[in-house]
């Protein structure tokens, strides 16, 4: 059975951040250079991890229980909605959170700012949504910190806040700052946002109707993400002119940096295996690495893998064709690259999935990139070199034939592939606008 694309709508003109703001230092080698290529939404897109990455214990979402002692500094709790364009809850999806500690430290080794350390502290939490769309978190209000952007650059207390939704289009990782902070003017990363109005989604808002009375000051913050292309009836208010009615949208939330530190909630550091001893199908590796424009290896990157499973089904509801959902394989997982850049991927290879109009797309794996200097998401593929499928697939023809090989791993031997994803120059990899 042929699954029916339902799309997204793409992210409206200077919504998020710009690739390259001169202002925040990082971005100078980690842009990509090159247009970002327009390309289809497909069954690849449209589908997306939809559980939980790994088990939610019950003091996974507060964060001042999670240790013997209490963690010091000021108590706070942080509730809101996960939303999509149209007002709707987004439920059962996974919002993680982390942050620096009242002191302004995170609990990462590479976290070297003179302030002290919590041992009582870790700085990450996750849950799921509700039904409503409702998540809620106690935690501590972190400290401001110094960062080496320019001479006396300080960030703004922030909680970092990632959030999946229901397909690989759907997927922010954005900040959440709070009110009055004098900081706000002077931070590069915040003051990229373009708009007034996307900044000010960023910033919680004192509710004391969230506040724990003699316990924790609340904050309330909302997170939108992107739509479907069809807006309920339901959905509609009058407009203003000519008595006709225009579909009421929220403003999807803005991106905003992963930062450094975003390893203290992903335990695969440089390795990550999708296969369990009973998933089918030929068992390859993919051996990666990711550089800058100057060649450099970049060591905080957070790389997200979707694919299909052996027989090219998605393991997601969208997927028509999966009658039968294989349980043995999840088809997602992330991993940071190490100090060398490096990223090593076990998996198996996935099957051709349906593309534009039906026409079969060659085995490919879906790739989302994070990293410092990367103020959104990027996003691209890695197809396999010997694949003789991948001169029709669809998507490889709307690129330039000189920069396709740069989508494509190469073959070193039986099930083993190597990969190179470069940001910026001359060997570009391509990255894809959908």
């Amino acid at each position: 059975m042929a699954s029916r694309i339902r799309p997204y709508r793409r992210p409206p003109a200077g919504h998020d951040p710009p690739n390259d703001v001169a202002a925040y230092r990082s971005t100078a080698l980690r842009h990509p250079a090159r247009p970002l290529v327009v390309i289809p939404q497909t069954l690849s897109e449209i589908t997306g991890p939809v559980h939980g990455y790994g088990p939610i214990g019950p003091l996974d979402s507060d964060l001042t229980r999670q240790h013997p002692g209490e963690p010091l500094g000021e108590r706070i709790v942080i509730a809101g909605r996960v939303l999509e364009e149209d007002a709707r809850p987004v439920p059962e999806t996974l919002v993680e959170i982390w942050q620096a500690n009242a002191a302004g430290r995170y609990a990462h080794a590479q976290d070297t700012h003179d302030a002290p350390r919590d041992a009582n502290f870790s700085g990450a939490g996750r849950m799921l949504t509700d039904a409503a769309g409702r998540f809620r978190f106690t935690t501590i209000r972190p400290g401001a910190y110094p960062w080496g952007n320019h001479d006396n650059a300080w960030r703004p207390a922030h909680v970092h806040f990632s959030v999946f939704g229901h397909s690989f289009l759907t997927r922010l990782m954005t900040q959440m700052y709070f009110p009055g902070d004098p900081l706000l003017a002077l931070d590069p990363i915040f003051n990229a946002v373009p708009t007034a109005r996307g900044r000010e989604q960023l910033v919680a808002a004192f509710d004391l109707d969230v506040t724990e009375p003699g316990r924790a000051l609340g904050y309330r913050f909302d997170i939108v993400l992107r739509g479907r292309d069809a807006t309920p009836l339901d959905a509609y208010r009058p407009g203003h002119s000519e008595g006709k009615t225009r579909p009421y949208m929220l403003p999807p939330t803005p991106c905003q940096t992963v930062g450094p530190f975003f390893a203290i909630l992903v335990p695969e550091q440089d390795r990550l295996s999708l296969v369990q001893g009973a998933t089918p199908g030929q068992r390859i590796t993919v051996e990666g690495t990711i550089r800058d424009g100057a060649g450099h290896p970049i060591p905080d990157a957070l790389v997200e893998i979707w694919q299909a499973n052996a027989d090219g089904n998605y393991n997601h509801p969208e997927d028509a064709r999966n009658t039968e959902p294989d349980t043995t394989f999840d088809g997602f997982g992330r991993v940071h690259t190490n100090t060398a850049g490096r990223f090593r991927i076990e998996t198996i290879k996935p099957g051709s999935v349906p593309g534009p109009g039906g026409r079969p797309q060659a085995p490919h794996l879906m790739v989302g990139l994070f990293a410092r200097g990367l103020l959104t998401r990027l996003v691209t593929r890695i197809y396999f070199e010997d694949e003789p499928s991948n001169d029709g697939d669809p998507i490889l023809a709307e690129v330039a034939p000189d920069r396709r090989p740069t989508l494509v791993a190469a073959h070193r031997e039986a099930g083993r592939y190597s990969h190179a994803i470069v940001l910026q120059g001359p060997a570009e990899t391509v990255f894809f606008d959908v």
